[in-house]
């Protein structure tokens, strides 16, 4: 991924003094069509949609050799619709129940389609081959140091080796590098809240079936939740999210010793971008330069998950390049599921143990029975069945919200 330089700037460097060494420069003359900086699940989906609708694209990667941190993920079915190739080698597990526990109440809520458990650093190793196959480059070992903004085309230079540079002028330029995003960064739109995610993987407790997720919410500990999600028959991932990555590794570290399960390996902890509640259409390009994934902040706030969310921002943006429609437009639907799962955090930071215990136990045979069929990334639609399904949910979420916006949930 890439990361902001704190030289960062727009004009040019000044000359090299004595005894400096001089860096080769490699100036590309013809501006490229559409440049992706950033090697992530986004930036891959997005070279790959547009190399099969016929657009030249290149991905410039920091990152040589190409080794992604591996950490597992779990996605809803919506994942797999937007693929149009086979991900059966990213794939570990499929989970067929949730399992939400409070501190005095708890329920399983069976889903009609099952829940995707895959692995990032393989998905991300097959997503390469497929942008390749379908034509277009990715160069790993180009890391952005400047960008250049001002005329047309964009002018882009990438540090490559120790003294090497590749300037790249572009027509188009998608920033995809992650939630430390340089092209974020350079255009000055990376002013995103973030959150901290731990994760451990851990042999799978006896009580806890391969298909089934497990969630605890604890207020006392994060507005947000851990989680258990099964690998396979015998190991599952433990994760947390909390206010930084430190603090959401010192709380898992507690709940594993409480348990006493001894983590057989540490996942990368990692920043994550929360989407802003806003009613007017947030900052994602000028048309020239583009944001998706982690540098647009498409993460769904709920549950801090942006696989789905970044991959439809990256189709968004391979379409608006495609058809040559404003990139807002094509972002629209996408942004209004990610306002309202935004709505919905504020909601839930307004929580207490109370709420959550008051919450699963009014989860009747109609609420199952919406959260059976509706899926993650589609939770407008499920909430306007769940309230009907329960009105008394109502008032408990009108109550969290005035606490929430007050920002008296405990953070």
């Amino acid at each position: 991924m890439q990361h902001p330089e704190p030289h960062l700037r727009k004009n040019r460097r000044p000359a090299p003094t004595c005894g400096e060494i001089v860096q080769m420069s490699d100036t590309e003359k013809e501006p490229q069509r559409a440049i992706i900086v950033g090697a992530s699940a986004a930036g891959l989906f997005a070279a790959y949609r547009l190399a099969r609708g016929g657009l030249p694209v290149r991905v410039y990667e920091a990152q040589a050799p190409f080794r992604p941190a591996p950490r597992t993920l779990i996605v809803t079915p919506a994942w797999l619709r937007l693929l149009d190739f086979d991900a059966g080698e990213a794939v570990l597990n499929r989970t067929h129940t949730f399992e939400l526990i409070s501190r005095s109440a708890s329920v399983r809520i069976p889903l009609r389609e099952p829940d995707v458990v895959i692995d990032r650093a393989r998905f991300l190793q097959l997503l390469v081959q497929k942008a390749k196959e379908a034509g277009g480059e990715v160069l790993f070992g180009h890391r952005l140091t400047q960008m250049h903004q001002d005329g047309v085309p964009l002018i882009l230079r990438f540090a490559v080796g120790a003294n090497r540079e590749r300037v790249v002028p572009a027509l188009h330029a998608l920033g995809a590098d992650g939630v430390r995003s340089t092209v974020a960064h350079a255009a000055r739109k990376d002013g995103l809240e973030r959150v901290g995610l731990s994760q451990a993987r851990v042999p799978l407790p006896p009580d806890l079936a391969p298909d089934t997720v497990r969630v605890w919410f604890d207020r006392a500990a994060t507005r947000f939740f851990y989680w258990l999600i099964p690998e396979s028959h015998e190991t599952g991932v433990l994760g947390l999210i909390a206010e930084t990555p430190a603090q959401a590794r010192g709380l898992l570290e507690r709940f594993l010793r409480a348990r006493g399960w001894e983590p057989l390996a540490w996942q990368e902890e990692s920043p994550v971008p929360l989407f802003p509640l806003r009613f007017s259409p947030p900052a994602v390009g000028d048309g020239r330069l583009l944001l998706a994934g982690d540098a647009a902040g498409q993460v769904k706030d709920t549950t801090v998950g942006g696989v789905v969310a970044g991959m439809r921002g990256a189709a968004a943006a391979a379409r608006s390049l495609l058809r040559h429609t404003p990139y807002e437009a094509e972002l629209r639907s996408l942004r209004r599921e990610l306002n309202f799962h935004a709505l919905v955090r504020r909601v839930l930071d307004g929580f207490t143990d109370e709420d959550y215990d008051r919450l699963l136990r009014l989860l009747n045979r109609r609420g199952l029975d919406v959260l059976s069929r509706r899926h993650r990334d589609e939770l407008a639609r499920a909430v306007w069945c769940l309230l009907p399904a329960q009105p008394r949910w109502l008032l408990l979420g009108a109550r969290a919200l005035v606490r929430g916006f007050r920002g008296t949930g405990s953070r």
